[in-house]
């Protein structure tokens, strides 16, 4: 990989307009802010480890160590706090300087309120997929550096699924209520899921969804917005109700919403459940490991009829965004963690390629986990689809998940679940 040498020029003004403010990126060489700076970032809340984290411990020090004067405070929070935090910080005039966020619509909004800066003009934009750049596109200006892709996915135990018969993985609902079944007579917990955590209901959601919607329909998203389609169809309430049956059979632990995210990949690493619905980004923690030694796998629910069209998961990651909010000198400092990051010779790019739970979409960098890369090859004939909320306005799936835990205590139904999508859905869209 050829090295890039890169500063900025100079930081643009803050405007408070969609188009926000470009930066322009140009020059020969990485110098200093002239002035000690301290940048706010704000993540996801990030797995315990022994580990040094990217995020909270390796960005840090190696932004510091190449420019003394620029120090780095990271803020984590856990995703549905998260994610209404920032939302606070920015509309108070104090949103991070930089942060981390999901695609499409979920962005949207930032980008319309002129709270984040337009990077169209950074140099190493090109070395990015531009299929998944145009994720964080908006009337042709680039918000977001992407830093992945990924998938929602079923982790496994393979020595329990070979145990009740199964060899591989299902490939229609049909096998896999069967394993489930199956795993259950055989004194085996079949899945188990951290509620607790709300957002998590999307894991499993989205994977049934993918083909019970999409197979027949590519396009019931964009007919949400004209009318033509809506939450309350069919396809919808077979998808709740497709995981709303794994429940009531008792296919899922009990008390799954008592546990967090972080105690259900503790069951399924010790052996004490078959099953977890989770995603590529859990790579790290669900190949640690438990009490019990066994051999892990992936699948995607397969929610088709044995004769069906199967359609997985598989999208952008999130990206990394930079405030509009943020003063000359903070800018500044941004645009040189930014051009260092992504300087394919510099520790820091190293650091990201090496201990990133995405799988990075720049050129010249290929995923080295062979699980990862058996999982698409497995389904790189098969239709994809976004994680089903990228479509949509941000609060639908919020809302999603609040009422499917009351259909888990029972007192709600999959058709209440898919009319407060809707209703949610009417009220954000207008």
């Amino acid at each position: 990989m050829k090295k890039k040498l890169l500063s900025l020029l100079v930081a643009a003004t803050m405007i408070g307009s969609m188009a926000g403010t470009t930066t322009v990126f140009a020059g020969e060489e990485l110098e200093d802010v002239s002035e000690p700076v301290t940048l706010s970032l704000m993540v996801t809340t990030r797995p315990s480890s022994d580990k040094k984290d990217f995020y909270l411990d390796l960005l840090p020090e190696l932004v510091h160590e190449k420019f003394p004067n620029i120090t780095i405070e990271v803020e984590q929070l856990p995703t549905d706090q998260y994610k209404q935090t920032v939302r606070l910080k920015f509309a108070s005039g104090e949103g991070p300087d930089l942060f981390t966020w999901w695609a499409k619509k979920q962005s949207e909004d930032l980008v319309n309120a002129g709270y984040v800066r337009d990077l169209s003009d950074f140099s190493e934009l090109n070395k990015f997929d531009s299929a998944i750049t145009s994720a964080y596109t908006f009337d042709d200006k680039v918000y977001g550096l992407p830093l992945g892709t990924s998938f929602l996915t079923t982790w496994y135990n393979k020595d329990m699924f070979k145990e009740v018969g199964y060899d591989n993985p299902p490939t229609n609902w049909d096998e896999f209520v069967d394993v489930c079944k199956k795993l259950k007579e055989a004194g085996h917990t079949p899945i188990t899921c951290g509620d607790n955590s709300s957002y998590v209901i999307q894991f499993a959601m989205y994977q049934i969804g993918a083909s019970e919607i999409y197979a027949e329909n590519p396009d019931f998203d964009k007919q949400l917005y004209t009318g033509e389609t809506h939450f309350t169809d069919d396809c919808w309430v077979d998808t709740v109700s497709k995981l709303q049956y794994l429940y009531d059979n008792g296919y899922v632990v009990d008390d799954s919403l008592g546990l967090s995210q972080d105690q259900s990949r503790q069951l399924f690493i010790d052996g004490e459940a078959a099953m977890i619905f989770d995603g590529s980004f859990g790579y790290a923690q669900l190949t640690t490991e438990g009490k019990t030694d066994f051999e892990r796998g992936m699948f995607c629910v397969p929610s088709n009829d044995p004769d069906g069209k199967f359609v997985y998961n598989w999208t952008s990651a999130n990206a990394l965004f930079t405030s509009n909010n943020s003063d000359e000198l903070h800018q500044q400092a941004c645009d040189l963690v930014m051009q260092y990051w992504f300087d394919e010779q510099s520790p820091l790019f190293e650091a990201w390629v090496n201990n990133t739970t995405d799988i990075i979409a720049f050129d010249g960098v290929s995923d080295s986990r062979d699980m990862i890369n058996e999982y698409l090859d497995r389904y790189k004939d098969d239709q994809s689809i976004d994680n089903l909320n990228n479509a949509w306005p941000e609060g639908v799936s919020d809302e999603m998940c609040t009422v499917f835990q009351e259909v888990i205590t029972g007192d709600a139904t999959a058709e209440d679940v898919c009319q407060a999508m809707q209703d949610k859905f009417d009220e954000l869209a207008e």
